[in-house]
């Protein structure tokens, strides 16, 4: 376990600090890990949402026959290509 060395601050309403202190009481939690956690589960969540590619069934067959069956080369993915070497 990882010794929690990083400060955030931040400001809210009363309103919501009532309401957040209420919820981290009800799950036995104090104010600060309650936070903590929800944040960083929201924030896990939200990345892979982004980053997560979602396909209905038939997009899922159109991707499986293009890796499958990949088109030929033309000639200006060629010449992309070639230039890519040259660069590197």
């Amino acid at each position: 376990m990882s010794t929690a060395i990083e400060r955030i601050n931040l400001r809210a309403t009363r309103e919501a600090k009532q309401v957040i202190e209420q919820a981290a009481a009800l799950t036995g939690t104090t104010l600060s890990a309650f936070m903590l956690q929800h944040a960083y589960e929201k924030a896990l969540n939200l990345i892979e949402q982004q980053q997560r590619i979602t396909l209905n069934a038939a997009d899922w067959e159109r991707l499986n026959q293009a890796l499958e069956n990949p088109a030929e080369a033309n000639e200006e993915l060629k010449a992309l290509m070639a230039l890519g070497e040259k660069l590197v």
